[in-house]
């Protein structure tokens, strides 16, 4: 018999260890999402507060840089299509550069996500 209560407690041993496998796995996962939510929730926040602002800079630039311009050429018509043409010309540059724009996010992001 006492092999029998041996082999009970060695197997009640194992099926605590492996409850308390499961729950605290269970925890570490809650903490892993929970820090990934945060990372994700705090760079949404940040790019809106820095994005708007931003905006707003560059509309105040494209403005004065449009008067200025128009100043020089003696034509509204002339700065406003300069300050436009320079948009475009960087919404091109970034445009031809978007897979290595989408490599650098990947990277970044790589390293905070599988951070185990």
């Amino acid at each position: 018999m006492s092999i029998l209560k041996a082999l009970d407690r060695t197997t009640s041993k194992a099926v605590s260890s492996g409850e308390n496998y499961v729950k605290t796995s269970r925890r570490y996962f809650q903490l892993k999402i929970f820090q990934q939510l945060s990372l994700f929730s705090s760079y949404v926040l940040k790019i809106a507060l820095l994005g708007s602002f931003a905006a707003l800079g560059l509309i105040f630039i494209a403005i004065s840089a449009a008067f200025a311009l128009a100043n020089y050429f003696d034509s509204l018509t002339l700065g406003y299509l300069c300050v436009g043409l320079c948009f475009f010309l960087l919404v091109t540059i970034i445009f031809l550069s978007r897979r290595a724009i989408d490599k650098m996010i990947i990277k970044k992001l790589s390293k905070s996500f599988f951070d185990l």
